[in-house]
């Protein structure tokens, strides 16, 4: 038998190599594993199965100095046969330029808060890859010390092949507890498209529209951007990245964009970890 001898450098790079290829390999999808960072999908836990969610959003951006961190850990589980459930906590931390009271120049101010506690139900109607349309529901309220309201969201997506395409429509009304009960209500729309370059990989383009209004809001943004998805063997991860594109209304003076009460760039990261 002949044995073949392999090379020091040939050895060290196997590790590197045998790395990338897992990235690679195609591996079996997560029930709930979200390509998008705005857009849900149809996807439910299975009945019995559970999953953390931390995700992380940043908005950024505004005609003063604004930052705001938001941060959202979740549990996930399985209820029934196209039924699951979801808790979410939700902190908050921003740092802004405000105007206090004879102050001559803005004072900048930095504050974190436990903002509020989320419940949400959602039910799958029909399947993306079984039937001609995937469709569900979501219903999800918030109640806290800063933050309460209650959200609705119509859940289209399909998978075409390698193409997936997703659509939502949402509705809810918020208050702002900290600023003597002020309620806004809002209406949204998203629409994305990624592709599966390999099972483990998917970029995609995800376009949304926010509508916010009551006696004294009126301001209507459309945000777009690239989206990454990356499933990993017990875990996902998905990144979107979406800059404020023009503002329908409440657009800031000189400007096509609304820099008073949207933000000049929004960036979401999402984890799954199955439990």
């Amino acid at each position: 038998m002949k044995l073949i001898k392999i090379s020091p450098s040939l050895a060290a790079a196997a590790p590197i190599a045998g790395a990338l290829l897992a990235l690679f390999v195609p591996r079996p999808a997560l029930a709930t594993e979200r390509h998008f960072g705005f857009s849900d999908e149809s996807s439910v836990q299975s009945p019995g199965t559970a999953e953390l969610q931390p995700w992380t959003t940043v908005r950024a951006g505004r005609a003063d100095y604004y930052s705001n961190l938001g941060a959202r850990l979740g549990f996930d589980f399985g209820i029934a046969k196209h039924l699951e459930g979801a808790f979410f906590w939700n902190l908050s931390a921003t740092t802004e330029d405000v105007q206090i009271p004879a102050a001559p120049t803005l004072t900048r101010l930095s504050t974190t808060d436990f903002q509020s506690f989320s419940a949400q139900l959602k039910y799958k109607l029909s399947d993306p890859v079984a039937d001609a349309l995937g469709c569900a529901l979501l219903l999800e309220g918030t109640y806290g010390p800063f933050v309460t309201g209650f959200e609705g969201r119509l859940i289209l997506d399909e998978q075409l092949g390698s193409l997936l395409l997703a659509a939502n429509l949402m509705g809810g009304d918020f208050g702002q507890l900290d600023r003597r009960s002020t309620f806004e209500g809002s209406l949204s729309a998203t629409v994305a498209a990624g592709y599966f370059v390999t099972p483990s990989f998917v970029p995609g383009l995800e376009a949304r529209s926010e509508t916010a209004f009551d006696s004294n809001i009126d301001s209507s943004v459309l945000y777009l951007g690239p989206s990454f998805s990356l499933l990993s063997g017990r875990y996902w991860a998905t990144l979107a990245v979406e800059p404020q594109l023009i503002a329908f209304k409440g657009a800031s003076p000189s400007r096509n964009l609304d820099l008073s009460q949207n933000e000049r760039l929004q960036a979401r990261l999402l984890f799954g970890f199955r439990l």
